[in-house]
């Protein structure tokens, strides 16, 4: 069922702010909107984050793969949601550029606008600050829409930040489409089933099958989970689990095919090191 579009008033804005809305870092951080306070076509999406360790909003599809190539970055240290914009400046903006600034479609009163994503960058001279905006190639046809990106530019450019916007073609699929598939296995915890012990010996087994006999990775996986006695899909889960912390590294922008053999070159250091943390 879709849910019912909330309006954004004066009091409502001032309650927002309250509850911390727009404000925090890292796992403190709550973004402006979450897909509670937005109708849903099935394209809002909740992701708990590994950099942040909070739960993060998006409002489209777009958005979500992009949060994925974030995830990988090692560069990238927090990222943030739904960044609202000051809605007193940006008025201000509007005017100065003679451009009507957005309004709420049932109040038709003044709504805070958002940044899709704010993310710290580590770079060679510290951290950066930089905004991004998730748009549909599509979408920047629109003379509307271009008049808002204006006002959010406008306002990021007068803070001296570094504003840009990411289209489908800026972001790749398969490295989206592979973070999307290990995503949810980066923490042992989350498989009870299996104990640092059986991760060892799973790891051993898979990397055996696939060095010997360059089967096809769900062959490889089941064949593991047969030997040791494991509830099939116990392997391929680890498969998941080992990528998504970099103890297998793996070519991440071709998409993975369980169904064909896979190339991994195993990093002996952390697949060690997590031996000894267990």
């Amino acid at each position: 069922m879709a849910k019912r579009k909330r309006t954004t008033t004066p009091a409502k804005i001032e309650r927002m702010t309250r509850e911390g809305r727009g404000q925090g870092h890292g796992s403190g951080y709550l973004p402006w909107l979450t897909i509670r306070d937005v109708s849903s076509r099935g394209l809002s999406t909740r992701e708990l984050g590994w950099k942040t360790g909070r739960v993060h909003h998006f409002l489209s599809q777009l958005e979500l793969k992009y949060f994925y190539t974030l995830e990988w970055s090692p560069a990238v240290t927090d990222i943030r949601e739904q960044y609202p914009l000051p809605l007193d400046q940006t008025l201000e903006i509007a005017g100065r550029l003679q451009i009507k600034h957005p309004t709420d479609p049932k109040t038709k009163e003044a709504a805070v606008m958002t940044t899709d994503f704010v993310i710290d960058v580590c770079t060679a001279g510290g951290t950066e600050l930089r905004a991004r905006t998730v748009k549909m190639a599509k979408d920047l046809n629109s003379r509307r829409a271009l008049e808002k990106l204006e006002i959010e530019r406008t306002w990021w450019q007068e803070q001296g930040m570094d504003w840009g916007i990411v289209t489908e073609n800026e972001i790749p699929e398969p490295l989206a489409a592979n973070v999307r598939w290990v995503h949810k296995a980066r923490d042992l915890s989350s498989a009870p089933d299996i104990s640092p012990h059986i991760l060892g010996q799973i790891e051993h087994g898979l990397s055996k099958q696939m060095e010997r006999r360059r089967n096809p990775l769900a062959h490889a996986a089941l064949a593991v989970d047969e030997q040791l006695g494991l509830e099939p899909g116990s392997s391929l889960w680890v498969v998941r689990h080992l990528i998504a912390n970099r103890y297998w590294l793996v070519d991440m922008n071709t998409v993975i095919d369980t169904g064909k053999p896979l190339a991994v070159t195993r990093s002996y250091m952390k697949i060690n090191q997590a031996g000894d943390s267990a």
